[in-house]
């Protein structure tokens, strides 16, 4: 009944925790050999010149976006802030009173 192969010291959180460790850095590895074979095929083709400059496009537009998307949120912040000033004396002028 001492089945070594059942032994549950074997499946301890540390050794759980060491397998999922082991098994991000093999995904992050084929994920990388992957992306470097990507990478190095199409640096091989005569079309790299218009992927790059897709590329680039893309990023430029991806900038933009970004740009655009702090100056909004900026943008609402102060909004916020304005209501909050104009709430804030509103509510001194209400106190004020009783």
């Amino acid at each position: 009944m001492n089945d070594p192969s059942l032994d549950k010291s074997k499946y301890s959180p540390l050794n759980a925790k060491i397998m999922k460790s082991e098994a991000k850095l093999l995904l992050g590895l084929g994920i990388g050999i992957a992306l470097g074979a990507a990478v190095g095929y199409i640096m091989g083709t005569d079309k790299k010149e218009e992927w790059l400059e897709q590329a680039n496009e893309f990023a430029d537009k991806i900038k933009a976006n970004v740009k655009s998307a702090v100056y909004k949120g900026k943008s609402e912040v102060e909004d916020l802030k304005e209501d909050i000033d104009d709430i804030a004396e509103i509510a001194k002028k209400e106190l004020a009173k009783q």
